[in-house]
């Protein structure tokens, strides 16, 4: 059963509130209307063996804890304001562990003007880490992953693939960036939103499960792909496509805008560290495709592998690239 399948079943037996806003799987964050006011509220569990988080530098551990629990509620237009956490660690942990993870999430929780609460810690045989955070809809208007059924530019923050190559390789996580700054421009422009906790494919996925009647084109050639990936992939002879693949995310945001933007809102996101990736339409032949040279050269036709369905590591990865070489043409 995947991660996907046994959220499903659980929910299943429990009715929703009479005053939440979206249905399961629709919005990265829960929607829940208090005196008239949307808030965002979201919840996540980190471990180092479903995550993949290295701890070599326990500040960029803690930053990243944060990045991951936040980039729920920035993807439903959710200004973080109020978060509480959980920490467990091994009995015999440094004290240097305990301040660098914390001035970690201490970093992040100031740049986003969101407070922590309290929280409580346990004991485990590694580090586990549950975070729960909420904030107000900005002017009360959700980003859902609903599109619009009419044509949608789709664009992406920062690059991506990189926490999937560093846990192929076995090097240390990357410190994933907040987008605080870029966030402004989605909460502005942006019709719908999710994050790629899970990967650029798995939140492609998501999009297309949402909006079945919609057809997706990504133009492979776009998307930013972090550094040292293309080169690995010629050398390894795999596709890069792989590393999108992956069930480790890097937490960028993935969202759609009109079609139909002035020059000068294009410019803008153009320069803000932002990527259009490709389009939405409705069309008679729905789901997810990928072009290269403005030509189709494969299709989606299931969700990514899932990590937490594999038996271990290695054996994701070789589902990974298994599914990645039956989609994308081998570089």
């Amino acid at each position: 059963m995947n991660e996907y399948e046994l959220i499903r079943k659980i929910a299943s037996k429990f009715p929703r509130a009479k005053n939440q806003g979206n249905k399961i799987f629709g919005c990265d964050a829960e929607l829940l209307k208090i005196d008239n006011q949307w808030w965002g509220l979201t919840i996540d569990e980190f471990s180092p063996e479903e995550d993949l988080f290295t701890s070599e530098s326990p500040e960029v551990l803690g930053a990243n804890l944060a990045v991951a629990t936040l980039s729920d509620l920035m993807a439903a237009r959710a200004k973080p304001e109020f978060f509480l956490q959980a920490l467990s660690l091994p009995r015999n942990v440094e004290t240097s562990f305990i301040q660098g993870i914390t001035s970690g999430i201490r970093q992040v929780l100031s740049e986003a003007g969101c407070f922590l609460c309290g929280g409580d810690t346990g004991n485990s045989e590694s580090w586990r880490f549950c975070g729960f955070a909420m904030g107000k809809i900005v002017d009360n208007k959700p980003l859902t992953h609903r599109l619009f059924k009419t044509t949608q530019s789709l664009w992406v923050t920062g690059t991506l693939g990189d926490a999937n190559f560093a846990a192929l390789q076995k090097t240390p996580t990357p410190r994933f960036e907040s987008r605080m700054k870029e966030v402004k421009f989605i909460w502005k422009y942006g019709t719908a939103c999710i994050d790629t906790s899970g990967g650029l494919m798995d939140a492609l996925w998501i999009l297309h499960t949402q909006n079945p009647f919609l057809r997706f084109e990504i133009d492979l050639d776009a998307i930013p792909i972090a550094a040292g990936i293309s080169d690995f992939s010629n050398t390894a002879n795999i596709p890069r496509e792989a590393f999108f693949l992956g069930g480790a995310g890097e937490y960028e945001l993935l969202f759609a805008t009109s079609a139909h933007l002035n020059k000068n809102i294009l410019d803008e996101l153009r320069t803000s560290n932002i990527t259009k990736i490709g389009t939405s339409k409705p069309r008679s032949k729905p789901g997810v495709f990928f072009i290269r040279n403005e030509k189709i050269i494969g299709k989606m036709k299931t969700a990514p592998p899932c990590p937490r369905k594999a038996k271990n590591v290695a054996e994701h990865i070789q589902e990974v690239l298994s599914m990645a070489q039956n989609i994308f043409p081998t570089v």
